[in-house]
């Protein structure tokens, strides 16, 4: 006799930005062909831009949010998409104040999983209530593995990012071909430093989920050679166990 299906509610609450929005959207199309519910958290407006592409709209629920106003943030913004680059930040300072709304949802809505990407208070928000979360992040191997490399060397040496030499591969990188240019360097150290949104670095959102007992890691990728590869050497440098998707 075959195990019934586990058939799973899952909430989903990614970064304010179309390519974040789609990735997490393309992953709810493939949980709910599975037979998985989604309850998808989403600005009023941005809903619109995206509908479309649910494939499954009996198993894919857009749940709508509002974005509080945060100053110097025009109050129709809802994603990157909409205010220059320079703003991010205080889009990501309006997404941490949606901490409270999100909580009353999920209260509401009890799902088993809530997967996220730059909310870092989720885990303790789901920890707090029960609820699983996977911390699902999008984006380049490489700058993952260089970024860790960069904090650990500054964790361990008591050093800047603007004292790392950095411009060739870290020791043990799988592709000693690589280099980087000054200013790409200076945008990793930028990285390490800066706070992006509500006091918190940005280094510090993309790893919450290696810091934390609570999420699991999932790093979503695009095939190019050596990936796997990089993935171990990731996993290396911070002594724990990440998972990938391809995308």
């Amino acid at each position: 006799m075959y195990a019934r299906h586990l058939e799973l509610h899952i909430a989903m609450y990614p970064w304010l930005a179309m390519g974040h929005i789609s990735a997490y959207l393309q992953l709810a199309n493939k949980l709910a062909k599975r037979g998985h519910r989604i309850s998808f958290f989403i600005p009023k407006r941005t809903k619109a831009k995206v509908e479309h592409f649910n494939l499954y709209p009996q198993l894919i629920t857009f749940v709508t949010i509002t974005i509080p106003l945060v100053d110097g943030l025009p109050p129709e913004a809802e994603t990157t998409f909409d205010v220059p680059i320079s703003l991010g930040t205080l889009l990501m300072t309006a997404m941490d104040r949606t901490e409270k709304d999100i909580e009353l949802l999920l209260l509401e809505l009890k799902p088993n999983i809530v997967f996220f990407d730059f909310a870092c208070w989720i885990p303790s928000l789901t920890r707090r209530l029960g609820i699983k979360s996977v911390h699902y992040i999008t984006l380049s191997m490489i700058f993952a593995s260089y970024m860790e490399s960069m904090e650990k060397q500054c964790r361990e040496k008591n050093l800047v990012g603007d004292d790392l030499n950095l411009m060739n591969p870290p020791a043990g990188f799988p592709d000693s071909s690589i280099k980087l240019h000054a200013h790409e360097v200076r945008a990793l150290a930028s990285a390490i430093k800066s706070e992006y949104g509500s006091g918190v670095r940005f280094y510090d959102r993309m790893s919450t989920g290696t810091r934390l007992p609570s999420p699991i890691t999932v790093v979503a990728w695009l095939p190019v050679r050596g990936s796997s590869v990089t993935l171990d050497y990731i996993n290396i440098q911070l002594m724990e166990t990440i998972f990938s998707h391809k995308v």
